[in-house]
């Protein structure tokens, strides 16, 4: 095997081993900020390495270490992804030069790499991945020069792993949060992924195996850690920005005293000819402004944290529930009532703008769970979520509803520990004894059965069946709940969007109380478009 394949089987074992993990990774992240990326920004990092490889010709080692170098500075995303291309860096600096790969080497590309990581930091902080590098280099220190390779690096990784333990002591948020730094251990994976490519055969299968999963001891995550709830992030801005400035006498302190008063986490490495910039902002455009007129761009990464941070503890609230569901809701009360009801994807549609398949399965994705129940909520979204169902390799199951009064007489059957089939049967069979009313206005003149509707007027159906058509929504309103009566309800919800009507919450709720007065009764203030009122019985 010559050395560009034996680099790439390298880079191959630190990507499985990342991938596997990628997920946990992104779960620890709370420092600097909680935006839940950075096992991903790692692995696009390695991932730029592995595709710089794939397109380099040179097959000697110094040749071969410079591409690993450029691969990692043009591909870094985000600080920790940045910080890994400098410890890649000062790594290839050292094992460019070698003859050999042995415990002294791996002394002097350790102590390197740690050295060009804390020069790229310019305010460092202990209890990142910094003090893991640090640490890990430290051990390999402690090592006889003739010590056998497989030795020394089983003591790093020892080393790597205490490491990232002590981090939740060493930082606040990480002990509030109750967890290890991810950068840390992301650098710890890599390096176990690494020794798998250097000890085994078949580095991506061994990274797979039960043996080396049972190996890598894997850190706990609370499951009441939802950390943007409750935590006072470092970054006060908005914004993670990085991209590639190529161009002629480029100047790295030019670029930090530049962005130091409009950022924080700052990150400028490269040299005069390619810098590599990261930093928080609140207005990227005026940094790309600004890096336009000292070179060419490339590689614009714009990521909004704050979303970020709310998509990362939407799938941390998840963690341990076997099944979740997706709805499709409109109007914010609506929405805000699923949510508390325990609905953990919501899609903004329903009538006239019903969604796509498309926009049902990036909710499903961006949720992570396996187990999926959808809820349509009007009839014409059925057919697509049923679509949505067939191109997804998770568990979803559609519950036919077709209004949002019997989604919510469907989610008072959810239980999250339980599968979506069971989910599923559950509320279908709470379905079956269910009814439900709208309350709208004709858009034109018809005649529908014996009823003859005018424009205008306040009609009312019953499980999609015109009974009513009414001077005003008061009369509307009346005759639905006359019909309603006929099924003896014992649980009554309705939901409102009364902007418009001279017609108050008051006022409905005096009309449902004096026709059901036995009835269990929730009026909602639901801001859905297009019905003042919608109701939902069992």
């Amino acid at each position: 095997m010559n050395v560009l394949e034996q680099a790439r089987q390298l880079i191959d074992g630190a990507l499985a081993a990342l991938d596997a993990e990628r997920e946990v990774i992104n779960d620890l992240n709370v420092y600097p900020v909680p935006d839940g990326d950075t096992g991903t920004n790692l692995f696009l990092t390695m991932r730029a390495i592995r595709d710089e490889l794939d397109h380099t010709t040179d097959d000697d080692l110094a040749g071969v270490a410079g591409a690993v170098t450029r691969g990692s500075l043009m591909g870094a995303r985000g600080n920790s992804g940045v910080i890994l291309s400098q410890i890649v860096r000062g790594s290839c600096k050292v094992a460019g030069a070698a003859e050999s790969f042995d415990t002294p080497v791996v002394q002097r590309l350790l102590a390197e790499g740690t050295s060009a990581a804390y020069r790229a930091v310019k305010k460092p902080v202990e209890g990142t991945m910094l003090t893991v590098i640090r640490e890990m280099s430290a051990a390999a220190d402690t090592m006889e020069p003739d010590a056998p390779l497989e030795t020394t690096l089983q003591t790093v990784l020892a080393a790597g792993l205490v490491a990232v333990d002590r981090t939740t002591s060493q930082l606040a948020a990480l002990r509030q949060a109750g967890v290890v730094d991810a950068g840390g251990y992301g650098l710890l994976v890599i390096c176990r992924g690494l020794t798998a490519a250097l000890t085994s055969e078949d580095s991506i299968a061994f990274v797979d195996s039960a043996a080396f999963q049972a190996a890598s001891a894997k850190p706990t995550i609370p499951a009441d850690m939802i950390a943007g709830a409750d935590m006072d992030p470092d970054s006060k801005y908005r914004y993670c920005a990085s991209f590639l400035i190529t161009g002629d006498r480029l100047v790295q302190e030019e670029a930090e005293r530049f962005l130091e008063p409009i950022g924080d986490s700052t990150l400028v490495v490269g040299d005069d000819r390619m810098l590599k910039v990261h930093v928080h902002t609140d207005d990227p455009g005026v940094v790309l402004s600004w890096a336009t007129q000292r070179g060419v761009i490339s590689e614009i990464e714009i990521n909004d944290m704050r979303e970020q941070t709310r998509q990362r503890d939407q799938r941390l609230r998840t963690n341990g529930d076997r099944s979740v569901v997706v709805a499709v809701v409109a109007g914010e009360g609506n929405q805000d009532l699923y949510r508390e009801m325990g609905a953990r994807g919501i899609v903004e549609g329903g009538q006239s703008m019903n969604p796509s398949a498309a926009q049902l399965l990036a909710v499903v994705e961006e949720l992570g769970c396996d187990q999926v129940v959808v809820l349509p909520n009007n009839k014409n979204v059925i057919l697509t979520a049923e679509q949505a169902a067939t191109m997804s390799d998770r568990t979803i199951v559609v519950v036919p509803t077709k209004a949002m009064t019997s989604g919510i007489t469907a989610m008072v059957e959810f239980d999250p520990l339980r599968d979506a089939v069971e989910n599923a049967e559950a509320m279908k069979h709470t379905l079956a004894r269910a009814h439900t009313a709208e309350l709208t206005v004709a858009v034109r003149d018809s005649m529908i059965g014996d009823l003859r509707v005018k424009k205008d007027q306040a009609i009312g159906l019953i499980d999609g069946k015109l009974v009513s058509a009414a001077e005003s929504l008061p009369e509307a309103l009346e005759s639905v709940l006359a019909h309603l009566a006929e099924f003896e309800p014992e649980v009554v919800t309705v939901l409102t969007a009364l902007n418009g009507y001279d017609y108050t919450v008051e006022d409905v709720t005096s009309a449902v109380a004096a026709a059901f007065p036995d009835a269990e009764t929730v009026v909602h203030p639901g801001g859905q478009p297009l019905y003042p009122l919608l109701i939902g019985i069992e």
